[in-house]
């Protein structure tokens, strides 16, 4: 009779974990590995001192947590025009559902960047070095990707 229950229990407690790694394996998050390219314009004015960036920007996110974008482009501060041209490295990390963490590891400045320090992290709310910024990446019934903050969507990538 001991041995009939603890065949019982045990069958109980396999079946349980089948359950839950089950429900854990239906409700993980996807992991990321796409790219989205696309032009962005953006446009603001701030205590009289107008701003401008219209470039090209690349998005890649691997599966393995690494990354990295790339902005090419013109902008217009503080009266002058500049050339941006970088690509920032950054480890990725799903905080909850589409709720992601990146972390900056390493700046690029390509040669013909000729952007004065800061000046586009200022106005864009970039990233430094070493910080840390959140990002919603969401997929859509249609299989595109938006990537935005908490107030809008910057790209939409659609395949």
């Amino acid at each position: 009779m001991k041995s009939r229950t603890l065949q019982i229990i045990a069958f109980l407690l396999i079946n349980i974990a089948l359950v839950a790694a089950t429900l854990w394996w239906l409700n993980k998050p996807k992991p990321l590995a796409f790219n989205c390219l696309g032009q962005l314009n953006f446009k603001e004015s701030r205590d009289n001192n107008p701003f401008n960036f219209d470039g090209q920007v690349v998005m890649h996110f691997n599966p393995d947590g690494s990354g990295y974008f790339i902005m090419t482009g013109n902008l217009m501060a503080k009266a002058k025009m500049h050339t941006v041209s970088r690509q920032e490295n950054f480890s990725w990390r799903n905080l909850h559902d589409s709720l992601y963490e990146i972390h900056i590891q390493n700046i690029e400045r390509f040669s013909h960047d000729r952007v004065p320090d800061k000046i586009f992290e200022a106005y864009t709310a970039g990233i430094l070095l070493g910080q840390k910024r959140l990002l919603s990446i969401q997929r859509t019934p249609e299989h595109a990707i938006i990537i935005g903050n908490f107030y809008s969507p910057l790209l939409l990538c659609a395949s």
